[in-house]
């Protein structure tokens, strides 16, 4: 077998429900030239056999059994340690890639006359029955950072952009993507593809993002606000001052962080003063709507108590 030009890691964990459907979805693909790296996280359910009979079939999968539950993160981590292609791409064990998915996006990257280091597009949304029922844009991170929400699920980056992130990190698990995807775009130049055709992203009950979207929401936060120093040097002011405004209100307002609060609203006040003066009511409002629905859930509350104390007396 010749070294592959692309390398594919599809982490699982019991996924013995639709991995048949990713598993074949890769290798039905017209690019041809490709592994399939599958990484076991310790399945309890039919995943190992399914894999295995795959793997008899097909050369060009290879399998790592994880000796214990390592999680997502680190379980990409195994799969792209040992891949050998020129390009990198990971998909999950409940969606499913278009056919042409690998040669369009292996076009974009090898035609792009300024040597575009990741491509990425959207994709369409499927319920557990594989009807699609929706679809999500993820626009041009240069058009706008903070309305960014990273490079989804459908996507292709250069080996290189693994290594020098030293891949995906434990601490981010849920966003591993996200914050992987950030740290790519300060170092390296990102393409958006507009194309909704390539990538089937199931949402179903069982899924991370559908059980842990409270956690995302905040991990992505700290994230950012990690990368900020490396952001400043990046975004245009417009974009840092959108970005300031953000995590002014954030921390104002979700996490009462006060002291931080004023941190940012001391970055924001030399890019926009125009920001500043409408952040300031803005959180005092909303905090005053959150006192004031507080105060009406206890009112309700004692008078409650108090007509069930009154009708227990009579």
């Amino acid at each position: 077998m010749t070294e592959p030009i692309i390398s594919i890691v599809l982490p699982t964990y019991n996924g013995s429900k639709y991995i048949r459907v990713s598993i074949e979805s890769c290798l039905n693909q017209t690019f041809k030239n490709f592994e399939l790296i599958i990484v076991n996280d310790c399945s309890t359910d039919a995943t190992p056999e399914i894999i295995d009979e795959y793997a008899q079939k097909d050369d060009r999968i290879r399998i790592i059994q994880n000796e214990h539950n390592k999680k997502l993160p680190l379980s990409l981590n195994a799969g792209f340690d040992i891949a050998k292609g020129k390009y990198h791409t990971w998909t999950s064990d409940d969606n499913y890639y278009s056919p042409d998915a690998l040669q369009t996006l292996f076009d974009v990257l090898e035609k792009d006359a300024e040597g575009a280091d990741l491509v990425y597009t959207d994709y369409s949304i499927i319920d557990s029955e594989n009807k699609i029922t929706g679809k999500r844009t993820f626009n041009n991170v240069y058009d706008s950072f903070t309305d960014w929400l990273g490079c989804g699920a459908c996507f292709l980056y250069k080996a290189e952009v693994y290594k020098t992130n030293n891949g995906y990190n434990p601490s981010a698990f849920l966003i591993e993507d996200y914050d992987f995807f950030m740290r790519a775009f300060l170092r390296y130049k990102l393409i958006y593809f507009p194309n909704y055709d390539l990538y089937f992203y199931r949402e179903h009950e069982a899924s991370l993002t559908s059980l842990h979207s409270g956690a995302i929401n905040d991990i992505s936060k700290i994230m950012v606000e990690r990368q900020i120093p490396q952001l400043e040097k990046k975004l245009p002011a417009e974009q840092l001052a959108f970005l300031y405004r953000k995590f002014a209100v954030f921390n104002a307002v979700q996490k009462n962080n006060f002291p931080k609060y004023g941190y940012y609203l001391k970055k924001l006040w030399p890019l926009s003063k125009h920001h500043v003066f409408t952040t300031i009511p803005f959180v005092f409002l909303i905090k005053l709507w959150f006192a004031i629905k507080g105060g009406a859930k206890g009112i309700i509350a004692l008078l409650s108590l108090l007509t069930g104390s009154s009708k227990k007396s009579n």
